[in-house]
């Protein structure tokens, strides 16, 4: 039987026909960038030279020049690659967009060491139940990351940070619970039982010895809930709901796992 052979069809990557041009690339710059020191040189640049700002290059030279990793001395290749003219507008905005991509970096660090110093400053337990919802993430993402954690429970703002601090236990208990859900929905690996075991010890303030959980001591139970239910006892003056959510984690944690 003769053989019948197929011409292969040669594949080539399609290149980008996005084009950009420097008034796109102007446009798209947040107003914080005119108060870099090269920002005025910058703009006179383009004031004198006519034609300028329809300087057109593509997608590849805008992500280099907006993400401003572009060196001084690699200017002349950038120029001869994308043929672009030689003009100090590009040079100045690069050292604008450096300036401000330093400020900004500057500023995430400062926003996270004053979180860092809020959370540090909470309850031994909150504290500890926030530690353990990181840990126990990275133990179920593939590259140990915590996007969940860092999106919902790291505070990304002073407002935020602040807001912690004025949290109660019924605000933890309700951030603590939709945080745990979203992880049940995020990762396969983590069944709702497990989530709810996790709860029902951060609900009686206690940290889970393992990731994943593994069933706390008779003794640890039984000493966590009798000082909480004293606490929340209905004939002490305490919550009748928060009481009965007490018990039934301890009843939770209690049955065979």
């Amino acid at each position: 039987m003769r053989k019948t052979y197929r011409a292969r069809r040669r594949t080539t990557r399609r290149r980008s026909s996005t084009f950009y041009t420097v008034e796109t690339l102007l446009q798209r710059q947040p107003k914080s960038l005119a108060s870099t020191a090269t920002y005025p040189a910058m703009m006179r640049a383009v004031q004198h030279t006519p034609g300028l700002l329809e300087v057109r290059f593509p997608r590849r030279c805008y992500t280099l020049l907006h993400n401003a990793t572009i060196t001084p001395e690699n200017l002349p290749n950038l120029f001869r690659t994308y043929r672009l003219p030689n003009n100090e507008f590009f040079p100045l905005f690069l050292a604008a967009r450096r300036e401000y991509l330093q400020r900004r970096e500057e500023r995430s660090r400062a926003r996270e060491r004053y979180a860092m110093e809020v959370l540090r400053a909470l309850p031994a337990p909150r504290l500890a139940a926030v530690k353990y919802l990181g840990a126990l993430e990275c133990e179920l993402h593939p590259r140990q990351d915590c996007p969940v954690w860092n999106r919902s429970l790291f505070p990304s703002s002073r407002r935020s940070a602040d807001r912690y601090a004025r949290f109660n236990r019924d605000d933890w208990r309700r951030l603590f619970g939709t945080h745990i859900r979203r992880l049940c929905q995020r990762y396969r690996a983590l069944s709702p039982m497990v989530g709810e075991r996790v709860m029902a010890h951060l609900i009686l303030e206690m940290v889970p010895a393992g990731v994943p959980p593994v069933p706390p001591s008779a003794a640890e139970l039984a000493g966590a809930y009798r000082r909480l239910s004293l606490e929340h006892h209905p004939d002490r003056g305490g919550d009748a709901a928060r009481f009965i959510e007490l018990k039934r984690a301890r009843d939770l944690l209690a049955r065979g796992w």
